[in-house]
């Protein structure tokens, strides 16, 4: 898809990706509405895109009637959206401890599951009418491997990642294509995994904002369902099913991993 000249929605665009991709997206012609919670960081991101046309809706994906109003100012400023980059999420990570941990659980769901599907759902008319456009959800690979210390993350993502492939084949016969991105472990403004970034090993193991934001356009460019950043991390999703041993020696060296991204709860 030619970007120069397309009207894409872009939450969480406040920090990680979300930023990152905006600014890309720019930088090659596309008009951007971005979308996340923090106004003043909105605000920040307008002052450096390329291009002009662009805009801020500060909007809280978990409320309804928020998301409801950002679709209206896109329709009423735009009349279109070619592109929705369904970014905006939490960690939430922490073990599972029974009743105290039912609302992080339900908060977490509410961000990644619940304001991925209000967006699409508020913006769909618009994406319709701009066929081909194209959906892009943010997932993650603990939306395919489920780690200790991430229950209620993996919840999330799992979700996530089975409603966009039913709705990838549901959307696709109105031109409206939907795909999944699902980064490795990456350090966020939250959870900067510093230990792992010095370390020699196992900063590779890591991705960017970059190397999504990248995956992103690429993955818009070929329609594609799925795309794993970085790629070999395909190979533990395989292992999951063609050798579940071998997987479960991979959960146990990502569940270190992810005891570093996600710090128990204090």
């Amino acid at each position: 898809m030619e970007l120069k000249g397309k009207v894409c929605v872009v939450t969480g665009a406040s920090s990680g990706i979300g930023r990152r991709t905006a600014l890309d997206l720019a930088a090659r012609g596309a008009t951007i509405c971005g979308v996340a919670r923090r106004a003043e960081r909105l605000e920040s991101l307008m002052s450096e895109l390329v291009g002009d046309g662009h805009s801020a809706v500060p909007t809280d994906v978990t409320k309804k009637s928020q998301v409801r109003a950002m679709a209206t100012h896109v329709k009423e400023v735009y009349g279109r959206c070619d592109i929705l980059v369904n970014s905006a999420g939490i960690p939430g990570g922490g073990t599972f401890e029974g009743r105290k941990t039912v609302a992080r659980t339900e908060q977490v769901m509410n961000t990644n599951f619940f304001g991925t599907l209000y967006c699409t759902a508020e913006l769909l008319p618009l994406l319709e009418a701009s066929a081909p456009s194209h959906v892009v959800n943010v997932a993650s690979v603990a939306g395919r491997l489920a780690l200790k210390g991430s229950s209620a993350y993996a919840a999330s993502k799992f979700a996530l990642v089975g409603w966009s492939e039913a709705l990838h084949f549901e959307l696709a016969e109105r031109g409206v294509f939907v795909s999944l991105i699902e980064p490795g472990p990456l350090p966020t403004e939250g959870f900067p995994m510093t230990d792992l970034v010095k370390h020699p090993l196992m900063r590779h193991v890591l991705t960017s904002d970059e190397r999504v934001s990248t995956a992103i356009r690429a993955t818009v460019a070929r329609r594609r369902l799925q795309r794993v950043v970085p790629r070999w991390f395909y190979l533990l999703t395989i292992g999951r099913w063609m050798a579940p041993p071998v997987y479960r020696l991979a959960q146990g060296w990502l569940a270190a991993v992810r005891d570093r991204r996600f710090p128990k709860d204090s």
